[in-house]
């Protein structure tokens, strides 16, 4: 079996997999870019073959740029055991689907919206910045381990990758973070809204409830035709209007 190399150094680059992003090849040539310390280290002496397999690595791609780590170890993988090139495109067409799906109910609509809630609610009770900062701090860990951990499956399963996934605990997570994040929202709903409103008298509170019911009423008379930026400005006007109304 052959020596993986340069695993720091794609995982580094695999932090700004989106920065080269086309509409042609979406992520593939920061894939590409992830890709290469491994290949160098794989086929550097063998000129050809590096750039074939190179060439390969900057093809379409898509999927969560977080789980990316886990394609880029089963596509070194795949070359390095003499995968027919073909197959090996099947591959990385085949994990985007699933690569993006379970990376965003992971991250997107799990880990980031609970952390976000504690965050908040962190802040509400008096962490003040913190909350922020254990945020930002957890978030970046559970990625870095995870991207760790998705290169050395995707290195040791190769076109196996996908069942190896499947068979992890990611499925699993997924769900988890996900319930935990429904709670965690409801939850700091009350304790934010008892923060915000603090020193709040009658008067605002009944503009706050007006204001609410206005964009709902707008809403439904606009149907289709009302983007959210479209409510956003309105309430924004409307709140611009308060206050100059009662300055």
């Amino acid at each position: 079996m052959a020596v993986l190399t340069g695993r720091i150094r794609t995982l580094l680059r695999l932090t700004s997999i989106q920065a080269t992003w086309s509409y042609d090849r979406m992520q593939g040539v920061g894939l590409g870019y992830g890709a290469e310390p491994l290949l160098r280290g794989l086929f550097g002496g063998d000129g050809p073959r590096y750039r074939e397999a190179l060439g390969r690595a900057t093809g379409f791609f898509n999927a969560n740029p977080y789980l990316a780590p886990a394609a880029v170890g089963a596509e070194a993988r795949a070359e390095a055991d003499g995968i027919p090139g073909p197959q090996i495109e099947r591959l990385r067409t085949a994990l985007c689907g699933p690569l993006g799906s379970l990376g965003d109910r992971l991250f997107w609509t799990g880990l980031v919206p609970a952390l976000a809630s504690a965050a908040v609610a962190g802040v509400a009770l008096g962490s003040g910045v913190w909350a922020v900062l254990v945020f930002v701090l957890v978030h970046n860990l559970v990625r870095g381990v995870l991207s760790i951990w998705l290169l050395e499956l995707g290195w040791r399963h190769g076109v196996g990758i996908g069942g190896a996934i499947s068979m992890s605990l990611l499925p699993r997570a997924c769900t988890v973070l996900g319930r935990g994040a429904a709670f965690l929202g409801a939850a700091v709903l009350p304790i934010a809204g008892t923060w915000l409103l603090r020193g709040v008298g009658r008067r605002e509170l009944v503009g706050v409830v007006a204001l609410m019911i206005g964009l709902l009423v707008l809403r439904r008379l606009v149907g289709s035709r009302g983007s959210a930026l479209m409510l956003t400005l309105a309430a924004a006007g409307c709140v611009i209007l308060w206050h100059w109304g009662t300055a």
